[in-house]
């Protein structure tokens, strides 16, 4: 862990500063923080009354200087966080009313402001670095990537060999989001055993392979099938399984040219087998497509299929995320 984040938790509730701003890249090691941060500081009983959430960017130093001013109830403190982007963009008002409060802020009062942006070179953090702390909570690199997975194993009460962290690492790269739910499921599939083995995490993650190819055939299947609602939940799902956009992307676009090309040949009088057998695909999904092209016209075949072309415009262009891409697309089905 980084040193100064280690030393911010070794302190009590009355050695912590009045500010700390925590900028990262890592939008989870931002969320981490925040959850111990409470979990050591903030007392859950009294947390209604000495917690305030500031997460609009529109008049947040205003925000911050009004609310920092307000007394704890039944506390040495009063805590603030704010996850309003990046507030140290010079287009946002009221710096000045905010720098200013920053000199004379109350003892009672702690406030914790978490960027999911890089302000190492940004000058405005430097006036909070005069009156409490900065820190810049990089992610682990990738020669440090196996300390961080042994270590949260070791957190959850749990040892991991080698060739396990290596197999993790190579499966997930420095992605600590999904190799933190993937760490945790491992160590619920293990239950009360102390030790996790290769074949342990081989099981855990053939399980979810499963789960997640079959999300995909209902994704494509709903599509295929006019269900909007569908689609847009199984798009959805895909992506919090950790499925990449453009292999989705990519297996929409091949669906609708099947499509297309089955239409034409369903019109010629050829049967579904012939048709696989002709395209070299399996005949499953293509028995499934003969029947599904009935619910479509060749021009909304053609459409559809320049919909989603038109997406991928967008996206190469940088006119679009690529999720939004894909959702507008199948929205205009």
């Amino acid at each position: 862990m980084n040193k100064k984040i280690e030393k911010v938790f070794e302190n009590d509730l009355s050695q912590i500063d009045n500010i700390y701003l925590v900028f990262s890249s890592e939008e989870y090691l931002l969320d981490k923080f925040e959850n111990k941060f409470k979990e050591k500081f903030v007392d859950k009983e009294i947390e209604d009354f000495n917690l305030t959430y500031i997460k609009e960017e529109d008049n947040v130093f205003k925000n911050i200087v009004n609310k920092g001013s307000t007394l704890p109830v039944m506390s040495q403190k009063r805590f603030i966080i704010v996850k309003a982007g990046n507030i140290f963009k010079k287009s946002i008002p009221n710096f000045d009313a905010f720098e200013k409060f920053l000199k004379d802020i109350p003892d009672s009062t702690v406030i914790l402001i978490l960027v999911n942006d890089d302000l190492s070179n940004n000058k405005r953090k430097d006036i909070i670095k005069e009156q409490g702390e900065v820190i810049n909570y990089s992610p682990p690199r990738f020669q440090d990537i196996n300390k961080w997975i042994k270590l949260q194993f070791r957190d959850r009460g749990k040892k991991i060999n080698y060739r396990g962290i290596r197999l993790l690492e190579k499966m997930f790269n420095n992605n600590l989001q999904q190799l933190d739910s993937e760490i945790d499921k491992i160590c619920t599939y293990i239950d009360e055993k102390n030790k996790v083995e290769v074949s342990d995490i081989k099981a855990v993650m053939s399980k979810d392979r499963r789960l997640k190819e079959n999300t995909i055939f209902e994704f494509l299947d709903a599509i295929s099938k006019k269900e909007k609602n569908k689609s847009l939940y199984y798009f959805h799902q895909l992506l919090e399984n950790g499925e990449v956009p453009q292999i989705i992307f990519a297996m929409i676009t091949r669906r609708v040219r099947l499509m297309l090309i089955t239409k034409d040949l369903k019109q010629q009088g050829i049967k579904h087998k012939k048709i696989a057998n002709k395209l070299g695909v399996h005949p499953y999904p293509i028995k499934k497509i003969y029947g599904y092209v009935d619910n479509y016209s060749a021009e909304e075949l053609e459409k559809m299929l320049d919909k989603f072309l038109e997406a991928d415009v967008k996206l190469k262009t940088g006119e679009d995320k690529i999720e939004n891409s894909i959702q507008n697309a199948i929205i205009s089905i």
